[in-house]
Formats: structure tokens, sequence, C-alpha cells
């Protein structure tokens, strides 16, 4: 009796050895199979995620490159930069050059809004999922990337003084225009210098004809002087001409000029009181000049379109000196600027203003007209009060223009000054066109800057071979925008 039950507890052990056994094994097979699924899994996680950046990747660029009219191909070098061929074992991947569907675009013209889409798959072969009759993993990514479209007004001085510059200005003006996409932006191309012309105006319909503007950039320069308060209302006008519903999400006005401004634009008037006939707008100018120069001159009237004088006059002054030329005693009550076409855009402002500033104090005192003739109710038009007009009155447009709320969107202001009057003092207190140009953009670095409009940036071309880079950080500054 006890040998046998000594033989059934032998008995029992190994089987209970083997039933550990047995369970030990397939244990140990489930444990091989979710530690290959996990390593399947994570696999795909990888080229998922790694699929996620190469789409992203593509449609950023896709929409950096909208202008060039090859975003696709750009597209595709990027996600091939990011996911080649083969990544991790993956067998089949979307190709980005053929297949239709890795490569959206739509355009709401509405909005003004391009939508680029990118969508991409690819195919990993399983090891340990076979087992599971699993033998590959698609996996697949789909990114967006939107771009607004711009609404732009160029607006270029085209005076005597860019003089032998003026090829360089030129060819970095033309290279500008080429980055927009004529497709969907609107682009207004203008010029100033006596005068202000549109050459080129901007269209209700989406994009521009970017041959045109190309061709409409004058191959010679024009000469004139510097009535940079017309060319840029005109630049803000044509932003306008666009009507709500339709305007594009980013609004801009790009000012580029080597000078101050030294031209008031107004309804005229000759000694007798009456208005110079025909009755448009004409501007008296002054040359550029500093706290020390002891003689200027004073030069009207001007067509305020065409730049050229008629009639014709132009005397040498002292600036200091109350002298004015003798058909052309006074100034105009205010500023008119006769030339635009939108609807409801102010065209008429105060000589000097009380609420902006110069240099933190009002620009009425800063750069004050004086000897107000009570009886006429005006100012005489001498040479100091010409060039403080003149100076005053593109700071007055400017901050009317980024202060426009008519629009679906507000307007910023960006300005480009080329060469060594920027820094030098001009003008009756002596101060630096970079300073100007800094108030007219809205500048943060300007003691001015207005926090309640849009930021806008100066841009410091110190010389010629300056101006090309210059527009092109401008252009890259304008495409962020869009994004």
């Amino acid at each position: 009796m006890a040998d046998y039950q000594t033989t059934q507890r032998q008995r029992d052990r190994s089987d209970e050895s083997g039933f550990v056994l047995v369970w030990a094994a397939v244990f140990m097979t489930l444990l091989l199979f979710f530690l290959g699924l996990a390593l399947d899994t994570a696999r795909a996680y990888v080229v998922k995620a790694q699929l996620a950046k190469a789409a992203d990747g593509a449609a950023l660029a896709a929409a950096r490159m909208l202008n060039s009219g090859e975003p696709r191909v750009e597209a595709a070098r990027i996600f091939r930069a990011n996911f080649p061929e083969g990544y991790l074992g993956t067998e089949t991947v979307t190709d980005p050059v053929t297949d239709p569907d890795f490569f959206d675009l739509e355009t709401n013209v509405d909005t003004g809004v391009h939508v680029v889409t990118i969508r991409a798959t690819a195919t990993l072969p399983t090891t340990f999922m076979r087992l599971a009759n699993r033998e590959e993993v698609t996996v697949r990514s789909t990114s967006e990337s939107t771009r607004r479209m711009v609404d732009l007004s160029l607006v270029l001085d085209v005076s005597g003084s860019i003089g032998a510059d003026w090829p360089t200005v030129r060819d970095a003006a033309r290279e500008f225009v080429r980055g927009f996409d004529e497709e969907g932006d609107r682009f207004a191309f203008i010029t100033f210098s006596s005068g202000a012309s549109v050459r080129t105006p901007m269209t209700v319909s989406r994009g521009f004809n970017k041959d045109g503007i190309l061709a409409a950039i004058p191959e010679t320069l024009p000469g004139g002087l510097t009535n940079m308060a017309e060319g840029f209302f005109r630049g803000w006008d044509e932003v306008r001409t666009v009507p709500t519903g339709q305007q594009s999400g980013v609004r801009v006005i790009v000012l580029f000029t080597d000078g101050s401004p030294n031209g008031a634009s107004g309804l005229y008037a000759n000694s007798a009181g009456d208005l110079f006939m025909p009755v448009k707008g004409r501007s008296l100018h002054t040359g550029d000049f500093g706290p020390s120069t002891t003689n200027t001159n004073l030069q009207g009237l001007h067509d305020t379109e065409t730049g050229t004088q008629s009639p014709s006059h132009t005397i040498s002054v002292s600036w200091r000196g109350r002298t004015t030329i003798s058909q052309i005693p006074f100034m105009p009550e205010a500023a008119s600027f006769t030339h635009h076409r939108s609807d409801g855009i102010p065209s008429s402002f105060g000589f000097q203003s009380g609420s902006l500033t110069v240099d933190g104090v009002a620009q009425s005192s800063a750069r004050g007209l004086r000897d107000y003739n009570t009886v006429k109710g005006r100012y005489p038009a001498q040479a100091f009060n010409v060039n403080n007009a003149a100076r005053n009155l593109v700071e007055i447009v400017a901050n009317a223009a980024r202060s426009d709320d008519d629009g679906d969107y507000p307007i910023r202001v960006y300005t480009i000054g080329m060469g060594p009057l920027m820094v030098q003092d001009l003008g009756t207190r002596g101060e630096t066109s970079e300073s100007i140009l800094m108030r007219v953009a809205n500048d943060i670095r300007s003691m001015d800057f207005n926090a309640g409009q849009l930021e806008g940036r100066f841009y410091l071309a110190r010389s010629a071979d300056d101006v090309a880079p210059a527009f092109q950080t401008l252009q890259s500054q304008i495409i962020r925008l869009t994004r």
C-alpha cells in the first residue's frame, strides 16, 4: 500500500511538471507574439510619425512657393527629403510626383485664402503580425497649410536724386514683384516724384498682370522732386478700391524712397485769391536742406499727377526768411488730394496735426507752420512752411491709412529708404528721413510707435547694393504674414 501511494505521488508530480511545462510553452509563445506585435506596432507608429512630418513639411513648402508657380514640385522635393524610399522597410509609398491625390490646391476667392492639402500613404510589411494573418500595415497622413492672399500697393520714388542708382533700384523692384502670385494676389504700382502716377491700378478681380507691372517700372529714371504724400495717398487709394467682402487677408502699402518729403499738395490760389485754372491738384516744393543751409529754393506749381510745372514759378530763397513766390503768396487752407477712385477716402487734411507726435512732441509744435495770416485765414507759402507741411503730410496720410477701418482688414505699411539722406539731419528742425519713414511705417523702434495700429517696418539700405536685400527681406516678411 505504501509503495502504491509513493508511486502515485511520483506520477502526480510528473503530471504537474508536464502541465507547468505546457503552460510555460503557451505563455512564452503568447509573450513572443505580443512582443512581436508591440514591435510591429512601434515600427508602424514611427513610420506614421515620419510620414506626418513629411506631409506637414511638404504642405508648408508648397504654401511658401505658391507665388513661384511650382508649389507641387517643391512639395514633392520636401516630402522625399523627409520620407525617403524604403524608410524602415516600407514598400509602397505615395509617389509625390505622379499620384493625383498627393497634392491639392483650393482657393476661396471670397475669403482670400489658399488651402494646400497633402495626402500620403505608406505600406509597412509586418514580421510577427504575420502569425495573426496580418502581413502589412497601411499608414496614412493628411496635412493642410493655408496662405492668405495679398492686396499690395508698391509706391516707388522716381525722383532725380536717385540718379545713377536707378538701374539697381529698378531691378530690385522687379524682382520684388516677381515674388507674388499673379493668380491670387492683387498688385498696384505707383510712381512719384513732383507728382504721382498710378501706372498699374489694382483690379477687383483676383490676380494681376505681372508682366505688365514689370514693363511699367521705368527703364530710365523719370526724375523730379519728392511729393511723397501724394504717392502714398495714391497707394492707399488703390488698396481701398477692392470692395469689402472681396479684400485679401493681408493689405499692404510698400513705400520706397531715397530722400525726404518736399512737396505739399493742395488747391493753390494766385495773388488775387483766385484758384489756378483748371482747378486740379497742384503742389509747391522746396529743396532738401538742413539747419545749416543758407539758401534753398521754392518751386511750383507742379501738377500732382503729371509732375509738370504749370505755371512755372521758381525762386531761390533763404529758408529761414519769409519770402514767397509773388504769384503764390499763401498756402491753401488744407491739403487736397484730387486724384482718387475709391469711395469714401478722405481727401483733405490739415498741414499739421496736434494729435500725432514727432519724437514725443506734438507735430504742430515740432514742425509747426508759422506767421498765420488771420485776415486770409492761411499760412504764407514760405519755404519753411512748405517743407514742414510736406513732412507732416506724409505722416498724417500714413496714419489715416493705418487707421482706415472701412475695409475687412486693416492696412499695414512698410518703408524702404536708400542712401545717405536717410541718416542726415535735414529740414527746419534737423531730423533724419529714417525717423520719418519709421513713423510712416509705425515701426516699433520709433519713439512715436502707435500700439493701436498694425506694426510695420522700416528697412534701411545704406547704399544701392543694399536695396535688393531689403526688398527680399520685406518680401519674406509679407509672406510670413500670409500663413
